[in-house]
């Protein structure tokens, strides 16, 4: 099955070279996405190109459009020249071209996600809250424990591209492509792979706060989605790996039973008819969201009963 590495970048030429020579090392062809970089990675990338063109693809996108666009526009190009899956490599060098040949071998079908050791040292605290807080995010739309949503390592299976599409943009759009690919019977995979954060002073990062409302949007529009949809809101697939429970599971369900047990509490000891409806439809909500659902009629039963 013919796989192509695709590097998405901006502002990376510092560490643009190494990437490159790295994949190439591995023995895969390269697709360079520059996403309106202006830090001289335009005149890296033409005199790579130049060395073997058949193997070596570089695109310029017109101005910075954000990660979500560079990916779409790498994701398709590689399709077209006849690719069957794609492996997507941060052009910072956090990703090791070793783990990129791993996520690659276990591409047999579906999709495959990289995850990062969470205890290694030097892992940044707002990563990992994101991370964390984006693992509970798919549990509850899917039903799949993906330990690291979050991660740009990982590999597509490029003749799914055309069944889905998607509406976020920037660092968002990765996220939701899992999210949609799920709920389209997609098999999503998970292989370990190792840590690496450069240290602050030779970090380049392109998050930026305004990005977190950003992706809580996303997940607030996947919701809506799962909620007026007609189908089960659960990745349909039985024999999605990742269905057993781990942590977010776990912390779903605490999240469920304590929002469940507030609102009904509320509504017995306030006796408004208004927090009475608006807890019911937060457990019709809860239960057309995930399987976790359920526990939110037991845990508002009980607030109401304690507090009538």
């Amino acid at each position: 099955m013919r796989t192509v590495a695709l590097v998405p970048t901006y502002q990376n030429a510092r560490t643009l070279p190494e990437v490159l020579q790295s994949l190439e090392a591995q023995g895969f062809s390269v697709i360079v996405v520059d996403d309106g970089s202006t830090d001289g990675s335009g005149a890296i990338l033409a005199q790579w190109a130049s060395g073997a063109a058949e193997r070596r693809h570089v695109m310029s996108m017109p101005g910075n459009r954000g990660k979500g666009a560079a990916l779409e526009a790498g994701l398709a190009a590689a399709r077209e020249r006849g690719f069957a899956r794609a492996v997507t490599v941060d052009a910072d060098g956090q990703h090791r071209a070793l783990d990129a040949r791993l996520v690659a071998d276990a591409a047999a079908d579906g999709l495959v996600v990289g995850a990062r050791e969470e205890r290694a040292p030097g892992y940044p605290a707002r990563s990992l809250f994101g991370r964390r807080l984006w693992a509970l995010g798919v549990r509850s739309l899917t039903g799949l424990g993906v330990a690291d949503p979050v991660c740009g390592l990982r590999a597509y299976p490029l003749e799914r591209l055309q069944d889905i599409r998607c509406r976020s943009g920037r660092f968002g759009w990765e996220e939701e492509w899992m999210v949609r690919a799920a709920w389209a019977g997609v098999i999503v995979r998970q292989v370990g792979i190792a840590t690496i954060y450069k240290p602050p002073h030779e970090r380049v990062s392109h998050w930026a706060w305004h990005d977190w409302p950003r992706n809580i949007g996303t997940w607030a529009m996947l919701a809506t989605g799962r909620i007026v949809a007609l189908r089960g809101p659960l990745a349909p697939a039985s024999d999605q790996p990742l269905r057993a429970r781990d942590r977010s599971a776990r912390m779903l369900d605490v999240v469920t039973f304590a929002v469940a047990a507030c609102a009904g509490a509320a509504s017995a000891s306030w006796g408004g008819t208004g927090l009475a409806i608006a807890c019911a439809a937060l457990i019709g909500l809860s239960l057309r969201l995930h399987a976790s659902g359920s526990l939110a009629v037991i845990a508002a039963m009980l607030g109401w009963l304690a507090f009538r």
